[in-house]
């Protein structure tokens, strides 16, 4: 079954160690300790070694993470709190949450010779600093049974062989540090080398034919066999590409004017697309989606030439002001693009937010 329960523990960092190739060749991990002010201290572990063939992890950073979902957990209190697994909340998840891009993260291995070439060189530095300071931390995952700490801090979907039983949509892992002196927030998240990159919308599973995060970032994608877990492909000529060949590069979410009221006389909410590739794409059919999952079906007869932009009303779908997501869906209900914005980049009116520029 999927990870259960799932949610976000709010705390603060105390101190972190890790095993190295040394001290556990086959499933190391970070362990990093942090207090909620209930007089005890826990444990997240955090996995920087997969058991599968692509035993590389993908690490994604941002070192000024701005997303809607910081307005979710910011009045928190200390402590741990269960999540429902659903959009337009707290909950995580990397395809749906337009979190991050794939091909964005950097494939690594867990302890190796040399200097910020592996995993414990780039995520440890990031620790001892938030510990040293007490940092504030948002950690997503699953809880141990004793509710002495928590696991699972990493992508929690896409999983072939026996961890596909734990695949579900909206219960990804990560961590979000709160730096007390710049207030930035710092992000992390990872996700296996040998997860699939689309999951089915309901299960989380790998749909056939996906890319696995390794394969797109450059590692030749292994024969799975019997034990492996990593999702097979029926047909290695129907390979499903996240190349975002169509992109979503802006954005008018709060037009000027009372919107939805007859004496609205300015524009209506708008997303810019663009074609990419070198070919011509067919739009009909394909979907875009608000942070709810409400979806506008662009109509039949849209072509979008090579290197064309094509504005699109979004009609009865709102775009919040209050920060939001805007995701692209292709005819197969696949992703091809999604970005993320704030209430703070939506606060002016009129304006057009850029996304890619």
């Amino acid at each position: 079954m999927p990870i259960h329960p799932y949610g976000v523990w709010c705390a603060n960092t105390v101190r972190v160690t890790a095993e190295t190739a040394q001290d556990d060749p086959d499933s190391p991990h970070i362990h990093l300790f942090y207090e909620d002010g209930r007089g005890q201290e826990y444990r997240a572990s955090i996995n920087v070694k997969s058991k599968s063939s692509i035993s590389e992890l993908a690490h994604y950073r941002f070192d000024n993470f701005q997303h809607p979902i910081l307005a979710e957990i910011s009045d928190l209190e200390m402590g741990w709190h269960e999540l429902e697994k659903k959009p337009g909340g707290a909950a995580l998840d990397y395809i749906r949450g337009n979190l991050l891009n794939f091909e964005d993260g950097i494939l690594l291995p867990h302890d190796i010779p040399g200097v910020e070439n592996d995993l414990l060189d780039l995520i440890m530095p990031i620790l001892q600093t938030a510990s040293s300071k007490r940092s504030k931390i948002y950690l997503f995952g699953e809880p141990y049974s004793d509710m002495k700490g928590i696991h699972n801090i990493h992508m929690n979907q896409g999983s072939a062989g026996g961890f596909s039983q734990y695949n579900g949509v909206w219960q990804d892992g990560g961590l979000i540090i709160e730096d007390v002196d710049s207030g930035r927030h710092i992000a992390l998240f990872l996700a296996f080398g040998s997860q699939a990159i689309h999951t089915d919308e309901t299960t989380g599973h790998a749909i056939p034919n996906s890319q696995v995060v390794a394969e797109l970032l450059g590692h030749t994608r292994p024969e799975p066999d019997d034990s492996d877990t990593v999702p097979p492909r029926p047909d290695d000529t129907d390979i499903i590409l996240d190349d975002r060949r169509v992109a979503i590069v802006g954005a008018l979410v709060n037009p000027e004017g009372p919107e939805g009221q007859p004496e609205h006389i300015g524009k209506p909410e708008l997303v810019y697309l663009i074609n990419r590739s070198k070919l011509g794409v067919f739009l009909g059919g394909w979907k875009l989606l608000n942070r709810n999952d409400e979806a506008h079906t662009l109509s039949h007869d849209i072509w979008l030439a090579p290197g064309e932009v094509r504005t699109v009303t979004m009609g009865s779908v709102p775009l919040s002001n209050s920060g939001g997501l805007i995701s692209l869906l292709d005819q197969n209900e696949l992703k091809v693009d999604g970005v993320s914005y704030t209430k703070e980049e939506a606060r002016k009116s009129g304006e057009i937010m850029l996304f890619r520029r």
